[in-house]
């Protein structure tokens, strides 16, 4: 077994390398997907509970400040100020940063109120701007037109075609990988065994992230292959990689991501690949809707369940299906709104707010109202919601439908991880990269890149003549190469 620090502290020379020796957008997307998919979440100390949930996942301030969330952000920050300082320097923020910048302030505003150490809400703060505000900033910088969005895409979808073996291989023998090269995993065997077999962790917190993150692929590569966006992969037919992993997906047996995908997927075959606005602001609005019933705590879902038929009859399915773990989760949410609701406007500052009882909420949403109050789930919420419902809404120039459909593309990724988090606390944070450059200040798709491109285009690739002309091929910027 490698120790996760030993893990933390190789990781550091191989992200400066490659920033050393690929473009910088190229070395942040191996930083960060890469390292999101081959880190350890964290040393967590070794326990023989069966279920610990007072561990925390990586999304959120714990009592574990090196993670993986943490650590490429660092090495993101350094990379970037060796070889590109100039440019990063003049970057500015922007009205649609708000909520970016909020929610990373948050942690000392809420300690504030509460009257708490100053000490330990600057190192929550310091935890979040690494683990969310570095990859939004990359992705506001580096990301913010067409080419490099396409470029992320299709990192994503290499992503999960480099998980295929470890879910084919964790399907069969159950979670063990994690367990034989990093150690202990708190969550590995918690709903492993499925239908068929085992649902696969991988180098992931657990079963579920590891389901959106094939699913986030999956979904992405049928895009690129119903609206031509790319034609081959690493010389690989798109239309292979979309099968694999659909197939894959399916396989994982992750509930929550396979109906996540079969309900976003279709918009992928709609006339034009316009996502149409009407079901998309139902989505958004049903987000919005199911926290804010939840925060109203007028509804009891066991008084529902015990007094309305339907309601009944459905969680009776659930539990002959073995799924019961959809209504569990939503119980141990109700278990704790109201301890949440204690402090509304800016939380507790704590982040085991929830320790009095022997639970914790499920939740990302409800974690982060319970630490940062409205405040913070404020930011959080449009952090995550206003990218898509920009994409939605904004005008597009005549000609541009190819920008517009991988945008549509990138805006259901983002919709499908929002969903998620309504059920489950754990969230890809290198979708920020995404998320930044959907909330770019200049929304125009021209057909040529922006002038950041060609800078980076121009410093990055001409002097690595040594990088492998089939990797040049796939990270290409150039035009000829995404139809």
């Amino acid at each position: 077994m490698i120790s996760p620090w030993i893990a933390f502290l190789a990781w550091v020379p191989i992200s400066l390398y490659c920033f050393r020796r690929c473009p910088v957008r190229v070395a942040i997307l191996i930083n960060f997907i890469a390292g999101w998919g081959v880190l350890p979440s964290a040393s967590y100390p070794p326990t023989s509970a069966f279920f610990p949930y007072w561990i925390l996942g990586t999304c959120l301030p714990s009592d574990h400040f090196f993670t993986k969330a943490s650590v490429t952000g660092i090495t993101c920050l350094i990379g970037i100020l060796l070889v590109d300082r100039s440019s990063f320097t003049r970057f500015q923020l922007n009205f649609w940063d708000l909520p970016m910048v909020v929610w990373c302030t948050v942690p000392v505003l809420s300690a504030i109120a509460n009257s708490q150490a100053f000490v330990p809400a600057l190192g929550s703060e310091l935890y979040q701007i690494l683990a969310w505000g570095v990859p939004y900033l990359a992705g506001r910088h580096y990301f913010n037109d067409i080419e490099s969005l396409r470029l992320a895409a299709k990192a994503f979808v290499l992503a999960g075609l480099a998980y295929v073996p470890v879910c084919l291989i964790e399907i069969f023998t159950g979670p063990q990988i994690y367990a034989h090269l990093y150690g202990y995993e708190p969550y590995r065997w918690v709903g492993a065994q499925r239908y068929v077999g085992f649902r696969p962790v991988g180098l992931l917190e657990d079963g579920n992230q590891l389901g959106m993150w094939m699913a986030t692929s999956a979904m992405i590569a049928i895009w690129f292959w119903r609206h031509r966006l790319v034609n081959a992969i690493f010389g690989i037919p798109i239309a292979w990689i979309s099968a694999t992993l659909l197939v894959v997906t399916l396989l994982c047996q992750s509930g929550g991501s396979i109906v996540l995908l079969f309900c976003l997927v279709p918009f992928a075959f709609v006339r034009q690949s316009y996502l149409p606005r009407f079901l998309a602001a139902l989505l958004l609005a049903g987000i919005v809707g199911s926290i804010s019933l939840r925060l109203a705590n007028t509804i009891s879902l066991k008084s529902l369940v015990e007094h309305n038929p339907a309601a009944y009859a459905s969680a009776r399915f659930l539990q002959q299906i073995k799924r019961g773990s959809f209504g569990w989760r939503l119980s141990q949410d109700e278990r704790h709104v109201t301890s949440a609701l204690k402090e509304p406007l800016l939380g507790s500052a704590q982040w085991d707010w929830w320790k009095a009882s022997s639970s914790r909420p499920w939740s990302l949403w409800l974690l982060a109202f319970g630490m940062y109050g409205m405040v913070g789930l404020l930011a959080l919420e449009c952090l995550q919601l206003l990218p898509v419902a920009r994409v939605l809404w904004a005008p597009f120039a005549r000609g541009a439908i190819e920008g517009l459909e991988l945008r549509n593309a990138l805006a259901a990724a983002i919709l499908m991880s929002a969903i998620d988090n309504l059920l489950n606390g754990s969230m890809i944070l290198p979708l920020l990269l995404v998320i930044g450059g959907l909330s770019a200040p200049s929304f125009a798709l021209a057909a040529s890149v922006t002038p950041t491109a060609q800078r980076l285009t121009r410093r990055n690739w001409e002097p690595r003549s040594r990088t492998p002309s089939r990797i040049r091929q796939f990270l290409s910027v150039e035009h000829s190469n995404t139809r």
